[in-house]
Parts: C-alpha cells; structure tokens; sequence
C-alpha cells in the first residue's frame, strides 16, 4: 500500500481544526478554553470528552479515550488511520500525492471475498431461469428490480453443493468457507448452508457482506427464515441493518427509525423514508447501542405491534434513555408490524404517524397498564410504583412534578405522599448502584506509582515543549519501562527531524507504531495540559533517578549476597555505599 509521508498527513491535519471535525459528530459546548462534549466511546451521560482548540488534541475524562482529529474519526467511524487520514483530506477537498488502497482488513480479507463470491452468485441464480418463481414472490411483496438490486436480493438454488463447488473451485478451502457458514458438513457429508432460499445480504457497518438470511418464497414446512450463525466475520450483536446505507439519511434528519425485520427496514427505505435501521430482533446488544451513538440522533422506536413487540419497546427505550438517548416511539395500528402497515395504508399514513410520535414516557405511561385492572387495589399500587421506579431515571424537573400531579389527580392520592415515596426510590436507586459499583485498585506499590508517574509527566513534558526534550537529552535519564523508553526515543527522533513539537502531529506520527500509541494515548490523557512548569520537570528527573539508583543498590545487594570473593565483595560494598551518598 502507498505511504504518506509525515509532511503530508501533518499539512492535512493543519486543514482540519479538530473543534470543527469533532462537532460534526457531537455536539460541543465552549466553556474557558477548550470545548466539551458527551464522549462517543462510552456510556457517558454527562460532557466528559475536552476538546483543545489551541493543541488540536481531545481526550476523555471518564474513559481515557484521546488523541488529535485522526484519532477521534479512526475510532469513531471504527476505520484505520489511514483511512481517517483520507477521510479528512476529502472532506477539505485535499488531494493526496499517492493514491491509497483503502482495501478491506487483510485478516479477514479472503472471508470477505467468499461472501462477495456468494452474493454475486445468488444475484445471479435470481436473473436465471431458475429464479423465476423467486422474482414473481419478491415482486408480490412490492420489491421491484431497482429495489432488488439496492439490497443485493438474490436466490440460493434447490442444488445442495451448488455454491461449495464454486467456491472450491476457485481454490478456497472447505476450512474457509465453512468459518462463514455458507456450508454444513453432517456425517461427513457437506451440504450447502442455504438452499433455495430468497437470499438477502447483510452487512456491517463499512458495507462488507458478513452473511445472509434466507426466507423460503414457496409453501414449505421449513422455518421461513434461515440467518447466517456467529462466525468469524458476522457477529448479530455488532450489527444494524442498513446501517452503512442509511447513515447519512439519519445525519441529516438527526433522528433514526429503529425497526424490528429487515424487511420493515427495506420497506420504508424504497418508500423513500430511507433513515431506517432494522435491529433484526427483540433485544440491543451494548455494541449495537455505540453504533446508534456514532449516529447522534434521537431514536424513534417503531417495532412491532404484537406483545413481544412492545415489550421490547419498553426494555429497549429504558436502555437507551439510561445511555442519554432521546427516545420517542410510533405506534401503528392495524398490522403487526411497518413492513405490513406501508403495504396496507400507504407510506403517507406512516409518514403522518412519524411526524405524531409519543414520547418514551408517554409511552411507558401507557404500557404499564396493560394486564392490569386498575380499579383492583393491588394492580393500581403495582402500576403507581412501576411508574415512580421510572420517573427516577428521569432528570426533568418539570416532567417529574406533571406526572406526580397527574398521578395524584386521576387516583385520588396525595402529592407530598408521591413526591416523598419517589425521593425514598432515588435513595435506594443510587445506594445499589454504589453498592454494585466496584473500582479496582492499582496493583502497583506507592513507589512504584511514584516512579511511573514522574515518567509518564516527564514524556507529556516532552511532548508538550521542545525545551523538555533538550533538557531530557542533557540530563541522559534512563527509563526503566520499555515501552517509555521507545516512546523518549521517538520524542527525540521527531523532534530533531523537525526542530520543534507539535502535540497533535507527534501523535499522528507515533500512531504507526503499535506497541506503545496506546501507551502515548495513556500518557496524554492522565496528564494535566494546563501548566508546565520547568521546576517540577526538574523535580521529575529526579525521582527518576532516585528511583534507579534505589534499583540499583537493590540488584547490588543481591550481587553482594551472592558473591564469594572477598575483593569484589568489598568493591561492591563501596558501590552501595557511594550510591547511598548520591556520590554516583
């Protein structure tokens, strides 16, 4: 692959102002010098990511994660550094020197390329003559050619080893093509995984093919839906449907329409309500959860219109609302589900039922009464109690009091005995949480974290100011990690290559080397930017050496013990002894 070099990803940085690119994704608040912001990359509820206008850096309080404009969209759109690079450039209208080849992970490379072979063929064996009777069911449930060709439908062929002789054929091992679950292999007989089966591709969040689920489009005693299992490239829990599709759409509208069935998904999308994402099932996987992040938008929940439906609405609005999302839900009613709704009523009525939503406490209002009569005493103090439970996830104010008013009036009860009840829940609430929150201590001795932290303050010097890093030179200061000496060593490197430090461009150089950038991203983030004082390096420099002049009387003690001659013996007695008197 061709290189940039570190003059050009350093002009592309300087294009970028980290605060501009950074509240493309999140919203920013300016407070004193930097920017803050909800972090992306964890469950955070309130703004704990900083971003340096001045450095041109970010970092997170919370969970540690930093580094410059590369970084935040290398992690954030999960894409290679590299590719965040490019990304840049083309978003400033930059056009790079060398041409890129931003080509899929080398890892996982040749499994890529099976299910590329796959999907093709199943597209193919839909346009044969075989696939007849597969195009007139895709056209009666209103999928039209340009509506199978956006989707990549296709068909797998009653054939049982039709695609495993294809791919065999093109030199790929039954080891390969079994680790993406394209074929069974029972009682020493392999068989083609899907087999006559309207075939519809799923992909991960770049748009790689990372499996298929197949429906049967015949009458047939067999399950109507056929998924691909967990394999080495498709993982459910780290997927949204239609999500590298619809991305830009729900950027747009800053809002996204999470459904149950791809074909819901699909169903919309060629109805023209294209910011859709189908979760393929009844639950949220805490990575499905930080790809709806990435998005920062509001979700509006549309599953179906059956008890396993909005039960799921409920336990997945909690979820989200928990993890900061604005979440409001649409209910429809008449058909199971939105794929059957826009068949039956149109897109415009759903269209007019988008622009109703309730919002999520409305909603759970709502919900909580179902299977409850609440003029039986037991059911109403279930229901008042499940619905205080509920307002103590809440943060509005003015939200808290209505429903406490509300509350109050249609069930004859007092307010004060509400408001105190509802405080009494917080309590409680927050006690568990304390109780279950359990923070785990350095395993390092104090003088062990003294040490380490005089080198990690002695690196952020460095990579701070130039001066650090002539004076660290001067001072020929030995650091006992490794990983710190390496990362001293490329200080000193870029720094005499380029005469000066730059923070922001120091990272994207040290980014190449992935033994100690997370290391670097450590530093960063544990460190304080907002005074560098010559004394305390000074004050650093010396821990350090006290600390290997303490190691080193250690070892020599050890020598002295296991030492038999009585001249070394004294020779090294005196070492010892000069150390101890900072003569050395």
């Amino acid at each position: 692959m061709a290189l940039l070099s570190q003059e050009e990803i350093k002009n592309i940085r300087m294009h970028a102002n980290i605060v501009d690119v950074i509240s493309s994704y999140i919203p920013l608040t300016h407070k004193g010098k930097n920017y803050f912001g909800v972090c992306p990359f964890h469950e955070d509820h309130s703004p704990s990511m900083s971003v340096s206008e001045d450095k041109q850096i970010y970092k997170c309080f919370s969970c540690g994660a930093a580094g410059n404009v590369f970084t935040f969209v290398q992690n954030y759109e999960n894409i290679s550094f590299i590719e965040a690079v490019d990304l840049i450039a083309k978003r400033y209208g930059l056009t790079l020197s060398t041409h890129l080849e931003l080509g899929k992970p080398d890892k996982n490379g040749k499994y890529y390329e099976i299910m590329d072979i796959a999907l093709k063929f199943f597209q193919n064996n839909l346009k044969t003559e075989f696939g007849h009777q597969a195009r007139d069911y895709l056209l009666s449930r209103g999928l039209d050619n340009d509506a199978i060709k956006e989707f990549g439908v296709g068909l797998a062929l009653a054939s049982d080893q039709t695609l495993y002789k294809l791919l065999t054929g093109k030199k790929y091992t039954l080891q390969d093509i079994e680790n993406v679950a394209l074929i069974n292999v029972i009682d020493d007989k392999i068989y083609d995984n899907f087999i006559n089966r309207v075939m519809f591709p799923l992909q991960d969040p770049k748009g790689n093919i990372i499996g298929f689920s197949g429906r049967v489009y015949y009458e047939s005693s067999a399950p109507k839906y056929l998924n691909t299992r967990e394999t080495i490239i498709f993982k459910k829990r780290q997927m949204l449907f239609n999500y590298h599709r619809a991305r830009p759409y729900i950027r747009n509208e800053k809002a996204v329409i999470l459904v149950e069935g791809y074909m819901d998904a699909i169903r919309l999308y060629i109805n023209g309500v294209k910011n859709v994402l189908a979760i393929m099932g009844t639950s949220l996987a805490k990575e499905q959860i930080s790809l709806l992040k990435k998005l920062n938008a509001k979700v509006i929940l549309c599953l179906d219109n059956d008890d396993a439906g909005q039960k799921a609405i409920y336990e997945i609005g909690q979820t989200l609302k928990k993890d900061g999302f604005n979440v409001e839900v649409i209910k429809l009613s008449g058909q199971k589900d939105p794929d059957e709704y826009v068949i039956k009523n149109g897109i415009e009525a759903f269209i007019k039922n988008l622009k109703e939503p309730l919002k999520f406490f409305d909603f759970s209002l709502n919900y909580l009464k179902q299977n409850k009569n609440l003029n039986e005493t037991v059911d109403l103090a279930n229901y008042i109690n499940e619905v205080l439970m509920d307002l103590t996830k809440e943060n509005d104010d003015i939200l808290i009091d209505l429903t406490l008013k509300r509350l109050a009036g249609d069930y004859n009860l007092e307010y004060d005995m509400l408001k105190n009840k509802l405080a009494s829940l917080k309590v409680n609430v927050k006690n568990i949480e304390e109780i279950t929150t359990v923070v785990e201590e350095p395993k390092k001795t104090l003088k062990n974290k003294k040490y380490m932290i005089a080198c990690q303050k002695i690196l952020f010097y460095m990579m701070n100011e130039a001066k650090y890093v002539r004076i660290y030179q001067n001072n020929l200061v030995f650091l006992d990690d490794l990983n710190y000496r390496e990362i001293a060593k490329a200080l000193i490197y870029y720094y005499e290559s380029n005469k000066d430090i730059n923070l922001a461009d120091f990272l994207s150089y040290a980014s190449t080397n992935e033994r100690f950038y997370p290391e670097v991203l450590d530093i960063l983030n544990k460190c304080s930017e907002e005074s560098l004082e010559e004394e305390e390096f000074f004050d650093y420099l010396k821990t350090i050496n006290i600390g290997n002049k303490q190691k080193t009387i250690k070892e020599l003690k050890q020598s002295l013990k296991e030492e038999l001659d009585k001249n070394k013996k004294i020779e090294i007695a005196m070492q010892i002894a000069e150390l101890k008197r900072g003569s050395v």
